[in-house]
């Protein structure tokens, strides 16, 4: 079983975009490590940061 991409949390409203996976536009850097910190645990996901800022929640392999 691979893993999947659950949320994808963004500032830039640019990079909102419909359809699977869901995507949260939040705007508060402070407020972005929140939600994803509490995301995380509750999907019991892995949580990546990328270079430009944004936030992947994605499926484990458990």
């Amino acid at each position: 079983m691979g893993k999947n991409i659950l949320v994808y949390i963004t500032a830039d409203e640019n990079r909102v975009i419909s359809g699977d996976p869901l995507t949260l536009l939040i705007k508060e850097e402070e407020e972005q490590k929140s939600i994803t910190v509490q995301l995380g645990r509750a999907l019991r996901a892995d949580v990546v940061q990328l270079k430009n800022g944004d936030y992947l929640l994605i499926s484990g392999d458990k």
